[in-house]
């Protein structure tokens, strides 16, 4: 829902500055004095639209993008400041003293200068604008090629977790860490119509795509549950750039917070397949052992790989027969107990928007530079 107000206030935002645009670009050339003064009066009380349809589009566009740093992501944010300022500082004045000066029917040369400069205010808008659009669609997968695969079959990999497997595409290759958008075909018994974009969980050389999911009230998790084996589905992607960084001089730490899990499940899988698992840990925090998608694996890996670590912790055990391992949240504390230096590593956050936020402060408050620290937020959906 978040995702197409955003879209809906953004395309909104986006047709109304086209449209003052053109229409004093237009008035200008071809019209008379009362016509330019009629386009001015039209702008000022369109304004009472484009002003809330912008604030829409900052607030959820910045409610998207926390707890992300992809490429794309991060740069819809610089643009943000710069269409706000523009907004707030140029083309508001400027709609009220032109609309004020062609009311009064004063076309001098200072009308025509503040005109110039809203049209150069409006096409930087329009650009911008432009291209967090086109960043959008990026971000959802819906500009990708589509590809139908089969519903391969699913397994419950901890409590309310489910695996979902399905067929590979002709030709398809992600990077660990990558995502895919799953959707549910409109003819389809259950969830038709429902799409989300769920992180890889196997590794690229793996025959076939896997998924996991918490389950959750939505159509789109019950469908996922309920179609048989065979259904057909689509799949757009790869999406994201939240990848483990090339540079191996460095230790690299994965914070996984839950279902945060399942980039990093890519990146060990494949380093593992590659001999390249090395100089990593991974701290990963559940509430208990029953919560912990893959655990078991993870600790298998664990023991036959000298240069992987793996920490789990567990914040709600009852006592020390459920869980003998590290127990609470994770913290710098916990770090240093297992990193010889917290300012050596590149730091990969996953998981919901508490998790991560309370693992950037805890990061930075312990000296971290904020270079070092990557992440990526799960809402949940």
């Amino acid at each position: 829902m978040k995702t197409r107000i955003h879209a809906i206030a953004g395309a909104v935002g986006l047709l109304m500055i086209f449209t003052f645009w053109t229409s004093t670009v237009i008035s200008e050339l071809f019209g008379s004095y009362e016509t330019i003064a009629a386009v001015k009066g039209w702008i000022l009380n369109g304004m009472f639209i484009l002003i809330p349809a912008m604030a829409i589009v900052g607030g959820s566009g910045m409610s998207l993008g926390a707890g992300r740093s992809e490429t794309l992501v991060s740069t819809k944010k610089k643009r943000m400041p710069i269409i706000a300022a523009n907004g707030i500082l140029i083309l508001l004045p400027m709609a009220f003293i032109l609309e004020a000066k062609a009311s009064a029917g004063t076309f001098d040369t200072l009308f025509y200068i503040l005109q110039g400069v809203e049209l150069v205010a409006g096409a930087t808008n329009l650009t911008l604008m432009g291209l967090n659009m086109r960043d959008g669609v990026r971000l959802t997968g819906r500009n990708t090629r589509a590809s139908s695969v089969k519903l391969l079959g699913r397994e419950m990999v901890a409590e309310n977790t489910l695996a979902v497997r399905i067929t590979k595409p002709a030709d398809f290759t992600f990077k660990p860490g990558q995502a895919i958008r799953l959707t549910i075909l409109a003819d389809a018994p259950a969830g038709a119509g429902e799409a989300r974009v769920l992180s890889i969980a196997s590794a690229p050389h793996e025959a076939d795509l896997t998924v996991i999911t918490r389950l959750r009230d939505s159509a789109f998790k019950q469908a996922l549950q309920a179609l048989p084996e065979g259904t057909d589905l689509q799949v757009t992607g790869p999406l994201g750039s939240f990848m483990r960084d090339k540079d191996q001089d460095h230790p690299s730490v994965f914070l996984a917070g839950g279902i945060g899990i399942t980039p990093f499940l890519s990146m060990i899988r494949d380093a593992d397949h590659l001999g390249h698992l090395k100089q990593t840990t991974l701290f990963y925090s559940n509430r208990s052992p029953a919560d912990a998608a893959m655990l078991n694996e993870l600790q298998e890996i664990s023991a036959t790989n000298p240069g992987f670590q793996m920490v789990a912790t567990m914040s709600d055990v009852k006592d020390g027969k459920e869980w003998e391992g590290e127990t609470g949240r994770i913290d710098a504390e916990m770090l240093s107990r297992h990193l010889p230096d917290l300012s050596l590593p590149i730091y990969y956050c996953v998981g919901p928007g508490g998790f991560v936020s309370a693992m950037i402060g805890m990061l930075t408050s312990a000296g971290v530079d904020k270079d070092n620290i990557q992440f990526e937020q799960f809402g949940g959906y």
